[in-house]
């Protein structure tokens, strides 16, 4: 995602991925490569905080928050807090994201 890289992206996230965005949109994979290919997801400062990861045989649930300075859409310039929620599937061999939460708690 902060590299812009479209093909590394489809290489973990599963083709039916969805993510509940932090503009509060719900949107597909080749929705966020499109956004990302216009060059509205840049960050600075990013970091990501593992709080909680839950194996299962075929999913995986990954909790926690981001910490990062959008420099544009929601935040914009200022630290912002985004606790997410990452769900990743084994298919075929392969762990897969294939949907993700992501909404904005605080903006400082």
């Amino acid at each position: 995602m902060m590299s812009h890289d479209a093909e590394g992206v489809k290489a973990v996230w599963a083709d039916d991925f969805v993510v509940n965005s932090p503009n509060n949109e719900v949107l597909t994979r080749d929705q966020v490569i499109a956004v990302m290919k216009d060059d509205f997801l840049d960050y600075k400062d990013f970091h990501k905080h593992i709080t909680f990861v839950g194996e299962k045989p075929e999913i995986t649930v990954i909790m926690g928050y981001d910490t990062m300075v959008p420099t544009k859409g929601p935040g914009a310039g200022k630290q912002v807090t985004r606790p997410f929620t990452d769900v990743w599937a084994k298919r075929d061999g392969t762990w897969l994201l294939i949907a993700r939460q992501a909404t904005i708690a605080a903006t400082n």
